[in-house]
C-alpha cells in the first residue's frame, strides 16, 4: 500500500466515525472527496516469468517497473524471496495481468534468450498529491 491509499482510508474512517457519532458534516464530507479528488492514479507493471505457463507455477524472475522517471526494479532470480511465489498470488494482491505469455511453443532457455514464459501484470495505485 502507498502513502496515497493511507491518507484516503484515514479520510474515509474519519468520515465514517462521524456518521456513527452523528456529527458529520459537511465539512467532513468535503474533506473526504477532496482526498479522493487529488490523488493521482498511477500505473505499476510487474513482468513475472514461469519455467511452464500456468499462473500457479513457480516464478522464476521478475522485473518491478515503477512510474517514478523510469525507474526499473531488476529482481535477482536467484534471491530467495520474490515479490510473489506465483501469478496467482500477485492476483490476490490487486495485480492484474495485461499480457499473457505465448503457450504455443515449449519452453527452452538453451535456444532463446527469455527467461521462463512471461506474465506483464498491472496495478493502478492512487498517490498522495500533497
Amino acid at each position: 500500500m502507498i502513502e496515497g491509499d493511507t491518507v484516503v482510508q484515514q479520510a474515509i474512517a474519519a468520515a465514517r466515525g462521524a456518521l456513527e457519532e452523528g456529527t458529520l458534516t459537511l465539512g467532513v464530507f468535503d474533506n473526504l472527496i477532496g482526498h479522493l479528488l487529488s490523488g493521482q492514479k498511477r500505473q505499476r507493471l510487474l513482468y513475472l516469468h514461469t519455467a511452464v505457463p500456468n499462473i500457479y507455477a513457480q516464478a522464476v524472475a521478475a522485473a518491478l517497473h515503477e512510474p517514478v522517471q523510469g525507474q526499473r526494479t531488476q529482481i535477482d532470480p536467484t534471491a530467495p524471496d520474490l515479490p510473489y511465489q506465483n501469478v496467482f498470488q500477485a492476483l490476490c494482491e490487486g495485480w492484474r495481468v495485461i499480457h499473457f505469455p505465448d503457450q504455443r511453443a515449449p519452453f527452452d532457455d538453451v535456444e532463446i534468450d527469455i527467461v521462463g514464459y512471461e506474465y506483464v501484470l498491472e496495478k493502478w495505485e492512487v498517490i498522495d498529491a500533497h
